[in-house]
């Protein structure tokens, strides 16, 4: 008796909620009878109530259903690569703490670049476990907007460090891409302030004020035009180590020291190119995301639920190959100090 009771309650809720929305309806058509635009009217008047309700501007899978599509590949995807991250930070601190002294005297780019690694590694582990891409259904507006902002602070610092890296090699080769006014540790952190500083401002800016969302076009563009520079600085290096060492083969030939650093400088030319198409592809995938169905002026607000995981796994794989290529490319790369004599540069310069 008393299951038929609520059943008839949930009926009548149901049919008042029913006439309620057809005296509406009725009242906006008889409003725009004249006009012949009820329908055209009542959709903009869904939209813009949608768009306000929406805690950031930018569209997202439907949670609940892409779940139910991606099966077991979310799961594998946020733990698979939350478990890269923390490699990242464990080799970071490793480093810091191997070589510690001397980095913090002289606080020099590998300093740095540890330090960015470690913020990178440690901002991803946040977003991934705390609150994967905003999926959560129970967080607050507050909560999405700053895991948005750890996300984008996170992309700035593995930038930066692949920034630094490029000018650690410059340096250590005796190589000028640039200006010494813009091939220095000063301007490339310059450049890094100003990332983090404009990625917390402009998501704070859109979290409040969805109609400014231009800042995040700006903001991701930006992204990937610098990081496409970049990627160029590494190919334009790879190429000048490449003709030097053309030149410097006939000498290598007779001298076993040379020969050995010849071979040093071959692997480094090898991962420079494998950085720079590797950066190639992470900053052409951030300019597809800004302008696809995955960008801020989406305006139906639907995003596919398998290139949407495609994507964004393609991203995290270029982001953790880029962190790899780091790693190896500072390993094989010694010191501006101690490359001083180098005999494979000097004989190249001697060829110019």
């Amino acid at each position: 008796m008393q299951d038929h009771l609520h059943k008839s309650g949930n009926q009548l809720v149901s049919l008042l909620k029913c006439s309620y929305i057809y005296v509406k309806c009725e009242s906006l058509f008889k409003l725009n009878n004249t006009t012949g635009c009820c329908k055209l009217n009542f959709c903009v008047l869904s939209c813009s109530m949608v768009e306000d309700e929406k805690p950031w501007p930018e569209p997202v899978p439907d949670w609940p259903e892409a779940k139910e599509v991606w099966k077991w590949g979310w799961p594998f995807h946020v733990y698979f690569f939350t478990v890269l991250y923390c490699f990242i930070i464990i080799r970071g601190f490793y480093v810091l703490l191997k070589q510690g002294k001397t980095f913090f005297r002289g606080m020099d780019h590998r300093f740095l670049m540890n330090a960015l690694l470690l913020a990178f590694g440690a901002t991803r582990v946040v977003f991934l476990i705390w609150d994967p891409y905003g999926s959560n259904p129970n967080h607050t507006k507050t909560e999405l907007v700053i895991c948005i902002i750890t996300f984008g602070v996170g992309t700035a610092c593995v930038t930066s460090a692949f920034s630094y890296l490029l000018l650690i090699v410059l340096e250590s080769t005796r190589i000028s891409l640039a200006s010494s006014k813009f091939q220095n540790q000063r301007f490339f952190l310059g450049v890094w302030t100003v990332n983090v500083l404009y990625v917390i401002l402009s998501d704070l800016i859109v979290a409040h004020f969805h109609k400014a969302k231009v800042m995040i076009l700006i903001c991701q563009l930006t992204f990937a035009l610098w990081g496409f520079l970049l990627a160029l600085g590494y190919a334009l290096a790879a190429a000048r180590l490449w003709r030097n060492l053309k030149a410097s083969r006939q000498t290598a030939q007779y001298n076993q020291d040379l020969a050995a650093e010849c071979k040093k400088i071959k692997r480094l030319v090898c991962l420079l190119c494998l950085g720079s198409i590797c950066g190639v592809v992470m900053f052409s995938t951030i300019v597809y995301t800004a302008l696809s169905d995955t960008g801020v002026y989406n305006e139906s607000g639907i995003v596919r639920n398998r290139p949407w995981i495609a994507v964004q796994t393609l991203l995290r794989t270029c982001e953790v190959f880029m962190c790899f290529v780091i790693f190896l490319i500072a390993l094989k790369t010694p010191t501006a100090t101690s490359t001083s004599n180098n005999q494979v540069t000097s004989d190249s310069k001697g060829t110019n």
